[in-house]
């Protein structure tokens, strides 16, 4: 089986854009699951060791990059540089497949109007199709972790999930997506887990 683990970077907001970052990215990985579970977990918790004494971190940008919530060390000009060393190598050595999805929003609600879908669902259902297309042709069957956000949030994704399964995609029938060679499941992480699925998409 494999798992596509999912994150997010910015918001989904097009009421309100922030100019300094008009973006929504939903960024994944796809990676064997009993190898997610094991050495890809076993690595990057050696990596966290090694950098910060324990595991109990997560990998989030906005604090890497302002030193904060466990990164002050970071501040010191050697130690971020061996940070990002030891994390870039980390990143080449471990087997696993990135996905993303972008939404440029005011490009995006120019292009689409008033008819306008939330971009963070219309991310969703491509990376979805992305996977559909790799089981297939790999015979797995999958399995979709979702960082959670909020509980009206996540009905809205288990909505568009529900609608997938239902009514297919673009490049991805319903019957693929509940064959054997389909999904399983999709499940939720906690917001800010310190899961290594769900640090990994959006650094």
């Amino acid at each position: 089986m494999k798992t596509l683990f999912l994150d997010e970077s910015g918001d989904h907001n097009l009421a309100v854009i922030d100019p300094a970052y008009p973006v929504l990215v939903l960024g994944g990985i796809i990676a064997d699951s009993d190898y997610a579970d094991g050495a890809l977990t076993d690595a990057l918790n050696d990596f966290k060791r090694g950098m910060f004494g324990h595991t109990n971190i997560v990998l989030h940008t906005a604090d890497i990059t302002r030193n904060r919530n466990g990164f002050e060390s970071l501040s010191d000009a050697g130690q971020r540089t061996r940070f990002y060393r030891n994390l870039n190598e980390l990143m080449r050595e471990l087997d696993y497949q990135v996905l993303a999805g972008a939404a440029q929003k005011y490009s995006y609600r120019a292009f689409y109007g008033a008819f306008t879908p939330d971009p963070y669902l219309h991310c969703f259902s491509v990376l979805v199709e992305r996977l559909c297309g790799d089981l297939l042709q790999s015979g797995n069957s999958g399995l979709i972790i979702a960082e959670g956000r909020d509980p009206v949030l996540d009905r809205g994704v288990r909505a568009q999930w529900d609608d997938l399964k239902t009514a297919g995609a673009a490049n991805c029938s319903p019957q693929h997506s509940t064959s054997a060679a389909g999904f399983r499941a999709l499940l939720y992480a906690a917001r800010q887990t310190t899961s290594p699925g769900c640090n990994w998409p959006t650094w």
